[in-house]
């Protein structure tokens, strides 16, 4: 089978693979969709290694069907049944992490398409360990959505816990949101079905383009492009007014944003940090004293994340089609890339080949 293949240090290419075997208690899933996702343009461009080392398929973001199920497999899962994989490949199951049902932050965990083989290619194995740990590291999807539409759950459900479980955003809130990336789009949609009463999204000039207009349509009340205004902080307090923002989301994750965002919340609100940048802070913390403002650190989604966000989609709430921009074959994987990195793409879609 054909697989985008991350073979050393910001390296890819299509490559013939073995299609994976499985045993008594594994799953072969057939991927019918795969996302291209920004953390995999890390991998694709070099600016993060290979977890799991090299070579391996990439793609995390993806949906298929059942071919196989092993005879030991829980017979809740059965051949032919639709599913969207959650990407934990594996957990230890004794951490505080894993006991608490938060697997994401599992110190020992493996992700498909990350430090495992994944779902850019015709078939990804999930295995036992991880079915028996952890029983909805996949979901059914329902009938009325599509392969694509699935794959934008892993995004979805990432944004609806940092705004709703983790921000606590209530009816009336104003809610700011950093990046009008994938991620930050779906924040912002995510606030909007909420009940945010503002919902600020900023960006660079050049998400004008694309992500801007989608933005709005997604809910957003107000969108700023941060290299355009002199000073973002005040702007956001005029347009927040006397109410503040209760919640600030940084999707983007430069020092920056961090910085403003703890500047422009108001008192007692909560700093959502979703984003991911290794750059020194290098600003003062005296802020999150004086207005004693949350922090808090943010890693993907749980079951309650999933399963609400597949409710609010089966239920035509939650939108997940508008966010995909362009679809093609698994051999045009450069091209999806390149659209991705120069943000002419909010949301790539690969479909395998034979």
């Amino acid at each position: 089978m054909k697989a985008v293949v991350l073979y050393g240090k910001g390296k890819t290419e299509l490559r013939d693979v073995p299609v994976p075997e499985i045993g008594d208690g594994d799953i072969l899933l057939e991927i019918k969709a795969a996302g291209i996702c920004g953390g995999d343009v890390h991998f694709y461009d070099g600016t993060m290694d290979g977890l799991g080392g090299y070579p391996m398929v990439l793609g995390h973001e993806f949906a298929g069907v059942i071919a196989k199920a092993g005879k030991n497999v829980d017979p809740f899962w059965k051949p032919g049944d639709r599913v969207v994989s959650e990407n934990t490949g594996y957990a230890c199951g004794r951490c505080p992490a894993c006991q608490s049902g938060n697997f994401v932050s599992c110190e020992h965990r493996e992700t498909l398409g990350c430090s495992m083989d994944g779902g850019f290619t015709k078939y990804v194995k999930i295995p036992e360990q991880i079915l028996r740990l952890y029983p909805n590291c996949m979901f059914h999807i329902p009938d009325n959505l599509s392969f694509e539409e699935a794959t934008v759950l892993e995004p979805a459900s990432n944004a609806y816990k940092a705004v709703i479980q983790e921000g606590g955003i209530m009816p009336g809130d104003n809610l700011v949101v950093f990046g009008a990336g994938t991620l930050g789009l779906m924040t912002v949609q995510l606030g909007k079905i909420a009940g945010a009463a503002k919902i600020i999204l900023i960006g660079m000039s050049k998400d004008k383009k694309t992500r801007f207009e989608l933005g709005k349509k997604l809910g957003a009340t107000h969108i700023l492009a941060s290299d355009e205004e002199p000073n973002i902080v005040e702007k956001v307090r005029e347009i927040a007014g006397p109410d503040g923002v209760a919640v600030v989301v940084d999707a983007a994750g430069a020092p920056i944003c961090l910085n403003q965002a703890t500047q422009m919340v108001r008192p007692i609100g909560r700093v959502i940090r979703i984003g991911m940048n290794d750059a020194p802070y290098g600003y003062g913390l005296n802020d999150v004293n004086v207005k004693s403002i949350t922090i808090r650190g943010h890693m993907g989604y749980n079951t309650i994340s999933w399963r609400n966000n597949i409710s609010l989609a089966a239920a035509g709430i939650l939108d997940l089609k508008s966010i995909i921009s362009h679809r093609m074959p698994l051999s045009d994987f450069n091209r999806g890339f390149e659209l991705t990195i120069s943000q002419e793409a909010t949301k790539v879609i690969l479909t395998p080949i034979e």
